[in-house]
């Protein structure tokens, strides 16, 4: 209980002073890794011509693959973005994003929205920093109070034109 309080205190006093009101938990048991079996993935453009980089291939559970944006016929600058159907609303608490395992320079910035229909989208985090050489999944905090049934991920900017991911995760409260 003394530590809850800590916690909360400390959240309180960062927010009062204007920095970011950022708390990890670690005690995960009231959260529920997403089931992805039935979720499907669409996106601005995909490498489907030089090689095979489709938005499915961020939710097949292996993070050689990855979604490429398109750039052997056309190399359209950001914003790229993916978009998730999780066929289900869910109360999210956190995403992960893992970074293409052999390329480091995807994405530096991006947004998340979520949707209960796919076209209004409410924001749920901007301008969130992204290290494309970090291998390991990066997680970002979302609030909880939303349900959603679409994850939209827009990538705004990076060092190269195009951009590529390798999984997309979710979690939930249960």
């Amino acid at each position: 209980m003394k530590s809850t309080v800590y916690i909360l205190f400390i959240a309180a006093m960062l927010s009062a002073c204007g920095k970011a009101e950022v708390v990890t938990f670690k005690d995960k048991s009231t959260v529920i890794k997403a089931d992805r079996s039935t979720w499907t993935a669409t996106a601005s453009s995909e490498e489907l011509t030089a090689e095979a980089a489709g938005a499915a291939l961020l939710l097949d559970g292996k993070i050689a693959t990855y979604w490429h944006s398109e750039y052997s016929a056309v190399n359209p600058p950001y914003p790229h973005w993916v978009q998730i159907d999780m066929k289900t609303a869910l109360k999210l608490v956190s995403v992960e994003i893992t970074a293409r395992q052999n390329n480091a320079n995807a994405m530096t910035k991006f947004k998340l929205e979520g949707s209960t229909d796919g076209t209004i989208w409410s924001l749920m985090g901007d301008n969130l920093l992204f290290t494309g050489a970090t291998k390991t999944p990066q997680s970002y905090p979302v609030s909880s109070s939303v349900t959603v049934r679409y994850l939209k991920l827009t990538a705004l900017e990076g060092p190269v034109k195009n951009n590529f991911i390798a999984e997309i995760e979710a979690f939930a409260s249960k």
